[in-house]
Parts: C-alpha cells; structure tokens; sequence
C-alpha cells in the first residue's frame, strides 16, 4: 500500500496495486464516501465555467475553474445561487463526478422579479427571510439550515396591488400562518410565511407562487448543529463559549506571540467550523548579520525579549546601543550600531620643542617629544594612542636647563643627565676616603648656571 495525493487540494487516499494472474492491475485507492472500499482510479471530471450568479464549492471551498483543476471520481460538488431567494435555482444542488461525467442535471440561477424591482410578471418571485429569534445559515448547498426553536419570517416579495401569492411546503407536520406584513412599510410587498419555535419536523421545501404561476423556494432544514469543542494550546486565548451553528469564536495571543491563522471562525450547517484554530507563533525579529567585519556581534538571541550585543575589533569605537532588544512587534529596539575608528587628535610640539610621529593617530602608535638645545623636557618624552582616543600622557614642557656639572675626581654626580631644567639639584658624594671640600649639593638657576662650582673631593685626612 501506499499513499496517493489527488484532488484539487491535495486530498490524501490509501491506494494499493494487486498481482492479479501475473498481471499488476491498479492503482486502487479508498474513497471515504464509500466505506473505504478500494476500487480502481477512474477519469477526474473538470468545471470549465460556472454559469453566471452561481456559486460552486467542494469541501466547502468556492471553485474557481481552471484547465489544471481536477476533480477524482466519486467527487460531489454543491450548487446554490449566489444569493438565494433574489435568484432562483434550476438544476441540482448537488453534482457527482462518475468517470469524467458530473452526474446530474447541471445548475443555472434566473432572476426574479427583485431586478425588475418586483414589476415583472413574468419573472418568479423574489424571497427574503429573517430569523427573529435562535439562529440560521446558508450552507453550501444554499439550504436555510435553523437551530430548533428559531423563529423565522419568509417572505415573497409581490406587489399587492398584483394580488395574492400562496405558500406551499412539504412538510405535513403543521400548518403556518401566511399574510401580509404588518408593518405599513412592508405590507404593500411582503407576503410572509412565519414559522414559530422551528422543530425538526418542519424541513422541507417552502414555495412561492405567485398570481401568474411563477414560483420560487427556499429549502428550509430543522437540526441541531454544533461544532467540535474548540481548545487551547497554552499560549492560544480563546474568547466565545457556545459551539452552536452561527456562534463564532475568536483568537489572542499573548506579548510576545503573533497569530498564525484566522483571528475568528464560526460553526459552519455542515458541523464544522469555518476554519481551523490558528496558533501563537513566537515572535522572532529578523537575523543580524552586519555587513561590516569592524563590527563583532558576540551574541544574538532574536526570540521576543531577546537581546543581540556588538562590540568593535580592537581600533575602533562603538556608535549606537551596544545592546539592543527584540520587541513585541518584531522590530528590534534600536538600529544596528556601526563601527567609527579610534583616532588621537593632532599633536602639538611643546614651545622649544620638536614632536615626531604626528601623522601617526592610531590606537598603539607613539610619538616622541624633544626640547630645542639648552631646553629640557618636564614630563613625558613619549605619548601612545590608547583605546578611547587620547594620549596616554600630555606633551611636556620644555623648560630652561642646565648642562651637566661634570664629575669630580674622586666623587661622583646623581642623578647623572646630559641636561637639568631650572630648579633641579644633584647630589656630589665622594670615594670612601675623601669628603666634598664645598657644598655638596647644587642646584640649577634660571641663569642656567649652577648655585656654586662643582665641590672637589679631597682627601678626609689631611
């Protein structure tokens, strides 16, 4: 056995192939409107036109023809006018296909006097109804399908002044009031039929007639109609409580959740409802994937709630949110950020001084200060671009200095620089053995000359 897809809508049927006398002879498929018996796969029929104002379905879908539609063997359409009672319908309501064939006499819908605004003569009457209490529908066949104990109002729309139409029907179950209207704005036209607390016994067919032997029906049908429980998954907010013909039920879903589906479906004549239950879907905003390869994105959650965080390659700086978060509607909360890279300003050299490398602004490049002959530099010669743009140090100041003193025999200078700024000391100290014959600390002066000459060491003894 295996599983055959056929149909217009893809309908799926078990079918099966049998040796039979050394031959294979099928396939052979189930037809559910047959009690499941396997028998051959005959010619499909098609519909190649519907005929004006009227309205075809199949599995409670409209037909719209097409050469590729196909309709397998066994197949039943029904037919109704588009709008019963103001059309009346000749033919069948119902087609089978048998073999390539549709089984049946094929249907048409005619006016009624309703497009001759109920002057024509010879034309059937138009029919209108209401239902003033319970409820009704049409099904596809475009029977007027009632809950037992509606009330319903029939009437054939005549001129009075024409004379009177007669309701017939077959049911033999009870009689029913007919009359004109009551209302001043509608007994001129409305010859009505009244059907009270409608019961089973009440089907049948309800016609027409009017003075000049033109009729029109309307196929009336009692029974209790009601739709399979309708449930929820979780997520699904289900908002009706009846699961009778007509009632509707309608669909939620929570923050976070987009309905997939129909928002409402109603009881349909048949027992099923308009459509199947839709479902939450959870919202999802749409994948990131920068363009730009200065930009890392270390972690994306696209689910409702979920966020997505950026960061830049080591150089550059990041512009916008580092993090951004899905939102209910789908849409993320805030742009993808971008990548700007990480630049030093420009460097100026210190008054008596000189910078070199300021053409170099990147993120770990160096410049280097230095100060004009008989200059010194307080503070840092070199300066790196760090990671949030600006120099690790300021620039320094180049100040007035003085030479170093030299070193005196037996003794030595610290600290020991080829150059000293204003107001620097150092420190003279002698071999063991010797002491400083003058002072042994000097100091550098404005004047760029040392507070005293450079201190001999002599010996201690002596």
């Amino acid at each position: 056995m295996f599983m055959g897809v056929v149909g217009p809508y893809d309908e799926k049927r078990v079918c099966k192939i049998k040796c039979v006398a050394g031959r294979w002879v099928g396939p052979l498929c189930s037809l559910q409107h047959d009690s499941g018996r396997f028998q051959s796969m005959f010619r499909p029929c098609h519909v190649h036109n519907v005929p004006k104002h009227t309205v075809l379905t199949y599995k409670d879908r409209q037909i719209t023809p097409s050469p590729e539609l196909e309709f397998p063997h066994g197949s039943v359409i029904a037919a109704r006018c588009e709008r019963p009672g103001k059309f009346k319908l000749l033919g069948d309501s119902s087609l089978t296909c048998t073999n390539a064939k549709w089984k049946g006499r094929f249907p048409v819908c005619i006016h009624t006097n309703y497009f001759s605004n109920y002057s024509a003569e010879e034309a059937p009457p138009a029919l209108d109804w209401s239902v003033a209490g319970g409820e009704g529908m049409l099904d596809v066949s475009g029977s007027l399908v009632l809950l037992p104990g509606s009330i319903l109002h029939l009437d054939c729309l005549y001129p009075r002044l024409h004379g009177n139409p007669t309701w017939a029907w077959t049911s033999s179950y009870r009689q029913y009031p007919t009359g004109w209207a009551i209302s001043r704005l509608e007994r001129e036209l409305r010859y009505r039929l009244s059907l009270y607390y409608a019961k089973t016994d009440d089907s049948g067919i309800f016609t027409c007639t009017a003075p000049t032997g033109h009729d029109n029906y309307l196929h009336i049908l009692v029974k209790g109609v009601s739709c399979p429980p309708v449930s929820s998954d979780g997520l699904l907010e289900v908002h009706g409580d009846s699961v009778t013909l007509g009632t509707s039920f309608t669909f939620s879903c929570p923050d976070g959740y987009y309905l997939s589906g129909s928002t409402k479906i109603t009881c349909l004549p048949s027992g099923d409802w308009s459509g199947p239950s839709p479902r939450c879907v959870v919202v999802r905003c749409p994948v990131l994937a920068p363009d730009d390869p200065r930009l890392q994105l270390q972690t994306a959650n696209t689910t409702y709630t979920g966020s997505a965080m950026f960061t830049c390659v080591p150089g550059f700086r990041l512009l916008g949110h580092r993090v951004i978060h899905c939102t209910a509607n789908g849409t993320w909360s805030h742009p993808v950020p971008t990548c700007q890279e990480v630049l030093c300003e420009v460097v100026e050299a210190p008054q008596h001084g000189q910078v070199t490398g300021v053409t170099s602004r990147r993120v770990g490049d160096a410049i280097t200060f230095s100060c004009n002959p008989g200059y010194v530099a307080r503070g840092h010669a070199l300066a790196f671009c760090t990671h949030d743009g600006s120099w690790s140090h300021p620039p320094p100041q180049c100040v007035e200095s003085c030479s170093h003193p030299g070193e005196p025999q037996h003794g030595r200078v610290s600290p020991r620089r080829p150059r000293y700024h204003v107001g620097a000391t150092v420190l003279v100290t002698c071999r063991p053995g010797y002491r400083p014959a003058g002072p042994d600390r000097l100091t550098c002066l404005h004047t760029r000359r040392w507070s005293a000459p450079l201190t001999r060491c002599v010996p201690s003894f002596g």
